[in-house]
């Protein structure tokens, strides 16, 4: 998985999902696709957006399974 600042992703190109799932180390997890890779992105990203205080440096990370995206590209 790759953890990326919110900051520095194009949250244009996310789509939010009903999608969520729990973790009882870091709480409600809400997910996102994206839709330019078609099926294979679904759920492709994720985000603990109000973790629990232990983890609270997640707080404003997205994470990406690397097998659902073809690339993270940097610009500045």
């Amino acid at each position: 998985m790759y953890y990326i600042p919110r900051k520095d992703v194009d949250m244009t190109q996310l789509q939010r999902t009903a999608h969520t799932t729990y973790c009882p180390y870091k709480g409600e997890c809400a997910y996102y696709s994206i839709p330019a890779g078609g099926e294979r992105s679904v759920n492709a990203v994720w985000s603990y957006e109000e973790p629990y205080p232990a983890v609270s440096q997640i707080r404003e990370y997205l994470a990406f399974y690397p097998d659902r995206i073809d690339a993270i590209q940097m610009t500045e």
